[in-house]
């Protein structure tokens, strides 16, 4: 039987403070508790205040801390995973409420399934989203916020469980997602369901994502005001490593649909700003691909 000890909660973060404190104090504060939690740390130096409150749970062995430079998501994510000392990790975002039972919950669901899945993908609450019953979606993207239990071939990162050995076994997340890391959770999804894994949707496992307006991918400004590539290259790297008609097409539509945007229509000004962004990210991806893949060593008999 599966039980909490068996899960280790992951966080990674950057540039975030109250409200990281916020989601390790109500981590803490749950009825059953995860065996630990582990900090990646990509926050050059916190502020007084947080750190103090940092300094004490480490201290106390209620929570433990990695701290690396540069910044990068998927890294930070291989991290938790290299570091975790448990069957389970359960990668949580650091601007977050999590529900009250979310532990239980994830223990109660891997135990009732008869055949225990290789990833859970738990419920996201977005700013201003509600539980929705499912219907019968027909997009190209899973609604996370959906009230009903089942199998998905997609994840998203804020709030996901892994079965650490096979997801070693896979070699991890993809550390070429640069920037914002668009797709990486995704990619890393195609890869679970390609060598034998699967996915179930629980949304008994729930959170409710803050989307903190500081800090984590945003620290570089939102996609829609800048004209940097961090938040465009994630989506032409995983169109490229789709090959050569997914890459076309992407580089094709991506751009305009980029501007394509009530913001551009209020702020045509910023039209030239996004497009330059697009265009930085698809030649950025474009190096990415030609040095290949950057996932973890192929563990020993994987």
């Amino acid at each position: 039987m599966i039980c909490a000890n068996d899960i280790t909660i992951v966080i990674p973060t950057y540039g975030r403070e109250a409200v990281l404190t916020d989601t390790v104090q109500a981590l803490l504060a749950l009825d059953v508790r995860a065996h630990s939690i582990l900090l990646i740390d990509q926050t050059p130096r916190h502020h007084e205040r947080s750190w103090a409150m940092l300094s004490q749970w480490i201290e106390s062995g209620a929570l433990r801390r990695i701290h690396f430079a540069p910044p990068s998501i998927p890294r930070a994510m291989n991290l938790g995973l290299l570091n975790a000392d448990t069957d389970y990790v359960l990668y949580l975002d650091d601007d977050i409420v999590p529900g009250a039972t979310i532990v239980s919950s994830l223990v109660a669901t891997l135990n009732a399934l008869v055949d225990v899945p290789t990833c859970i993908a738990g419920q996201v609450l977005q700013p201003g989203e509600q539980v929705i019953a499912f219907q019968s979606w027909t997009r190209s993207w899973f609604p996370f916020n959906s009230d009903r239990q089942q199998s998905v071939s997609d994840v998203i990162a804020c709030n996901l469980c892994v079965n650490r050995k096979f997801a070693l076994s896979v070699r991890g997340f993809d550390e070429n997602f640069k920037g914002a890391a668009f797709g990486f959770e995704s990619e890393f999804a195609r890869r679970v369901i390609r060598c034998g894994g699967s996915i179930v949707f629980a949304p008994s496992v729930t959170i409710r994502h803050l989307r903190a307006e500081r800090g984590g991918t945003r620290v570089k400004g939102g996609h829609l005001v800048t004209w940097r590539p961090h938040h465009s290259v994630g989506k032409y790297y995983s169109a490229f490593l789709g090959g050569p008609l997914s890459a076309v097409k992407a580089v094709l539509i991506q751009p305009l649909r980029a501007i394509r945007t009530r913001h551009h229509l209020k702020a045509p000004w910023w039209i030239p700003a996004t497009l330059c962004a697009e265009l930085l990210g698809i030649f950025w991806a474009f190096g990415l691909i030609l040095r290949g893949r950057r996932l973890l060593p192929r563990v020993p008999g994987g």
